[in-house]
């Protein structure tokens, strides 16, 4: 064996190591975004949203206000565009509480206090100092776009290896306010997309000239529930008078079996208002 073969031999996992790591090195460079104008972001995104009749699951759920944490398990159901149901448990397992959501109700049930509420969203806007309503709630769980909105003042851009489009205004579409409201609150919205799947990672919103409120919601992972895409671990973040935190791990989903929605007020609970 003459020295040139044995220093090939003794150079050769040295030379595989770097050719290897130079290999993986160049498969994770991604390249480039391709660059897209607002209407067919847009429409990809729309093509992507989930669709269901009936979703149901459970999920773990940590919720922080002023640095105040609560760990709780839960329950959810949801009718699409119609209903969503929630019930809440400590560790114990016993329900603590319970919500059913509405396009013009908001329903709960403190069973810890016996106390319940029953009104519209116009309480929640007081007592978080936002923006919410039924269609912001739904959205915000299964990752799609507030559709009951319309589009005005748009662009699209390219930010941290996502395409971002922003919309300037959106008023709530005439067909989706509720009797005896003349117009919504105009909106502000970034939304950001995955450019693989065109699911929305992140949004934010808030009222057009009030910077003081603003909610966020960030989408960690995605899971195939019947071969589409739901976010299974999502971060919300509320700024108002409050500083509301809410992570959310989803535990299990399950698609169109028809649900019930039980919701009744045991006699002896009081009003919390």
């Amino acid at each position: 064996m003459n020295k040139s073969f044995r220093a090939l031999l003794v150079l050769l996992p040295a030379i595989l190591l770097v050719v290897s790591s130079c290999k993986s090195t160049r498969s994770t460079l991604k390249k480039p975004l391709k660059e897209y104008g607002f209407n067919y972001l847009y429409a990809k995104m729309l093509d992507n949203h989930v669709s269901f009749d009936y979703l149901n699951g459970k999920f773990d759920i940590e919720y922080f206000e002023n640095r105040k944490k609560t760990v709780l398990r839960g329950q959810f159901r949801i009718k699409y565009d119609s209903l969503t149901w929630l019930s809440f448990s400590p560790a114990l397992g016993i329900e603590a509480a319970r919500i059913s959501l509405s396009d013009d109700s908001v329903k709960f049930i403190n069973r810890l206090n016996k106390t319940y509420f029953l009104g519209e969203y116009k309480v929640l806007d007081s007592l978080l100092n936002t923006t919410i309503d039924y269609a912001i709630l739904q959205a915000m769980i299964i990752g799609n776009d507030i559709t009951q909105y319309d589009v005005n003042k748009y662009r699209a851009s390219i930010d941290g290896g996502l395409y971002r489009i922003t919309i300037q205004e959106r008023h709530k579409i005439k067909r989706s306010l509720k009797f005896g409201d003349i117009d919504s609150k105009v909106l502000v919205q970034n939304i950001w997309i995955d450019p693989d799947n065109f699911r929305i990672r992140k949004i934010d919103i808030k009222e057009l000239g009030d910077d003081s409120k603003k909610l966020t919601v960030v989408y960690d992972k995605f899971i195939q529930v019947d071969g589409q895409l739901f976010p299974s671990k999502i971060h919300i973040n509320i700024v108002s008078q409050k500083a509301i935190k809410i992570n959310i791990n989803f535990i299990k989903m399950e698609l169109n079996e028809t649900l019930r929605f039980p919701f009744k007020v045991p006699r002896k609970y009081e009003t919390m208002f």
